[in-house]
């Protein structure tokens, strides 16, 4: 196809095969989105560190690590090395670790002994009696009441033509099929599983389920059989817990992963960093919310404000904890794996109830951008989203981009004279802050609390700087530029751009400007503040864009609307409105882009469409449905969460999260025409895989996706619309 979206380059720092030695950990060791942790039976620590597409092995303490698992074999198409593990489980009774191998669609079995490990054998790869598994992902082990072991695995993204529902497959211990699920039904309740993650069982032969999808926590007993791949409960009390559907895929709050360790069930991200621990039937009895550390570590290195405190947040906080498994002959202590926060962390967690602070014992991974070493790129570390700096902006007119009271004339003219003496002092010094960002790409990389940017003329990619020079808030998230027709009141370097950022988690929007010296730097004050339902409140703010008349429109994903705010010549931001798709309370922005026309694309994303805005918030029309993509030639008109919206020219390509495809579409007056698409999971992060990717930006024929798990941001090419055709003026 003429208008193909090809994979181009990557950049951010990943750890190669075959690079990690074994010993006591390097200052520099870092993981990338760890996932699955067991102990297996010397009391050892089998870690999937699933970013980097291996397993690793530590002592009990943290201190050293022992063993490192890339694959069952050489890396051949017959043997291929691992994608993606997710999640590791023991052989109750021999010396075998299982893993499920989700880029492979299969589960490796690893033997080993107090000295080795090695390849054993796989499984799932489906046979005459059922389909190959498609994403495994949680698994356990259960005794059932035949006295027999089986083996459960859930298979996430599984589903079959005309149905979504995902499954769960029972296999023998040596990996024979033996039955699967897709819905549990009791008499006045049916469950359909869908994008089941966590799995666990407890010594009665229960099964407990997180089934993301529907946010919920099922426990199925191996009693009850299993008809036309339903389970046939007695009763409809299937559920150990569910909560009220959170909007944004942003959101933690929901249920990952579920574990059982002795009579107590562990519920990570129920509750949004915290674990939430039940009993056996369902009670809650505690809530672990915080961490008190044993030790007091070396200062983190300060490069900018934030990093003040940077140090002392990582240790008082649990940072979306996702798999807890118990430490061997150590009563009361666990160990929790954290993929946001790339770490897993020992600690003591009290038998008392009610919320409780657990003790901090040790921990391996830390913060993955190593600031006292100097590197040609970075370590990112949930990298949320990436934007470019374009001189030529399209503005409106200048009418309809000023107006206002005798404050924003005087503003107006005070900035004037302002400019004027500036761009004389900048034209005689020969200097431009923004002369570095011309062809370069700025970086939210929010897990290690700054903004970074690089080269994107180089080959490869080249890091410039770390932006940070005023305060980084936790929980930046999405971001865009604006061009002031004049510059408000406040900003230092006249005719360059102020950068918007919307925060999640404090629910506001920080505003930066450039410094004479091309840094980052905060402008004026946040605006917005945390609220349900009011006028000029956010709940969880996702995507943001501002069209060249300086009027701000920012999904406000859990207030279910578009919040619109205009910016003053005095640098003041006014609210002004908020809106929804045809007065819908269920709508769920996520992502917003502008087209030429000023009209708003928004990612409407539990309602799997793209929803079309005018200027004022009048409803226009929508595109797409819910549905898999399995041939993204072919489905493209089927979405599953997408997440995020950019536009280049006439082009509009969408970020279709569950489908992990891009797909590029030329906007029409009231449609969108499929032009390429491409698939871009199940590959190597440096081979244009995609894991979770957020919010996408592009430019001139050039696309950037930052991946929050691989860590890394993928750029891809295509054909860019033709300069006269994006209606730039000057």
């Amino acid at each position: 196809m003429s208008h193909a979206i090809e994979y181009l380059c990557s950049y951010g720092e990943l750890t190669a095969p075959c690079t990690t030695p074994t010993g006591p950990l390097a200052d520099d060791f870092t993981l990338n989105s760890p996932v699955g942790v067991h102990a297996d039976s010397y009391g050892r620590l089998w870690v999937c560190d699933t970013g980097n597409s291996r397993v690793l092995v530590f002592d009990a303490g943290l201190s050293e690590l022992l063993h490192v698992i890339e694959g069952p074999g050489d890396d051949t198409p017959e043997a291929p090395r691992l994608l993606m593990p997710f999640h590791v489980c023991p052989h109750p009774t021999h010396q075998l670790m299982y893993c499920t191998d989700m880029g492979h669609g299969r589960v490796v079995a690893y033997a080993y002994d107090e000295d080795e490990v090695w390849f054993s054998y796989a499984f799932g790869q489906g046979d005459s009696r059922y389909l190959p598994l498609s994403d495994p992902n949680g698994i356990t082990v259960v005794r059932e009441r035949d006295g027999a072991d089986y083996l459960y695995v859930c298979d996430e993204f599984f589903h079959t033509p005309g149905d979504l529902a995902s499954r769960c497959v029972k296999f023998t211990l040596e990996g024979e099929f033996v039955a699967q699920f897709r819905h549990v039904a009791g008499p006045g309740v049916r469950h359909e599983l869908l994008w089941p993650q966590g799995l666990a069982s407890d010594a009665n032969g229960n099964l407990y389920l997180a089934n993301t999808g529907h946010y919920e926590v099922l426990k199925i007993s191996t009693d009850w059989p299993i008809v036309d791949e339903c389970v046939q409960a007695p009763h409809d009390t299937v559920m150990l817990h569910q909560h009220g559907k959170p909007g944004g895929i942003g959101k933690f709050n929901v249920m990952r992963s579920v574990c059982v360790i002795g009579d107590r069930v562990f519920v990570p991200g129920h509750i949004e960093n915290a674990i939430t621990i039940y009993d056996l039937a369902g009670e809650q009895v505690g809530v672990v919310n915080g961490l008190l550390p044993l030790w007091n570590h070396t200062l983190e290195p300060v490069h900018s404000l934030s990093d003040l405190v940077y140090g002392a947040l990582e240790d008082v906080v649990f940072v979306g904890p996702y798999q807890v498994c118990a430490a061997e002959d150590e009563p009361d202590v666990y160990f929790i794996s954290e993929p946001f926060a790339s770490s897993v962390i020992k600690v003591r967690i009290p038998r008392a109830r009610g919320e409780e602070d657990a003790l901090l014992i040790e921990s391996v991974g830390h913060r993955r951008d190593d600031q006292n070493r100097l590197r040609s790129t970075s370590q990112f570390n949930c990298m949320t989203s990436v934007i470019g700096f374009k001189r030529e902006r399209r503005l409106l007119p200048r009418d309809a981009a000023v107006g206002g009271n005798w404050i924003d004339y005087w503003a107006r003219a005070t900035t004037s004279i302002y400019k004027y003496w500036y761009d004389q002092f900048r034209t005689q010094l020969g200097f431009d802050p923004l002369a570095r960002m011309e062809n370069a790409s700025l970086n939210i990389d929010s897990g290690n609390w700054c903004m970074k940017t690089f080269s994107t003329e180089s080959d490869p990619y080249r890091q410039l700087q770390d932006m940070m020079r005023g305060f980084f808030v936790p929980g930046d998230l999405a971001m865009d530029v604006y061009y002031p027709h004049t510059p408000p009141l406040g900003q230092i370097c006249p005719g360059t751009p102020i950068v918007f950022v919307t925060n999640f988690n404090l629910c506001t929007v920080t505003m930066y400007q450039f410094n004479p010296a091309g840094y980052l730097i905060n402008y004026g004050v946040p605006f917005g503040r945390e609220g349900i339902g009011g006028d000029g409140t956010l709940k969880a703010p996702q995507g943001i864009a501002v069209n060249s008349a300086g009027e701000i429109y920012i999904a406000d994903s859990l207030n279910n609307r578009i919040s619109m705010w205009q910016i003053q010549p005095t640098g003041y931001v006014e609210f002004r409105k908020n809106f929804r798709w045809q007065d819908d309370d269920g709508f769920t922005p996520c992502d917003i882009a502008i087209d030429a026309q000023d009209r708003l694309f928004v990612c409407d994303q539990f309602n799997n469409c793209l929803r079309v805005f005018d200027r004022e918030g009048n409803s226009l029309w929508s595109y797409g449905r819910l549905g898999y993509c399995d041939d993204v030639d072919v489905d493209y008109e089927n979405f599953m969460l997408p997440a995020s919206v950019c536009i280049d020219g006439d082009r509009l390509i969408v970020n279709d999260l569950v489908n992990r495809a891009l797909k590029m579409f030329r906007i029409g007056d009231d449609t969108l025409h499929y032009e390429a698409g491409i698939s871009v999971f199940k590959k190597y992060p440096d081979a244009g895989g995609v894991w979770m990717p957020y919010f996408i930006y592009a430019d001139r024929g050039r696309l950037y996706v930052p991946d929050t798990t691989f860590n890394v941001v993928n750029v891809f090419s295509y054909q860019a619309a033709a300069p006269d055709s994006i209606g730039i003026a000057a």
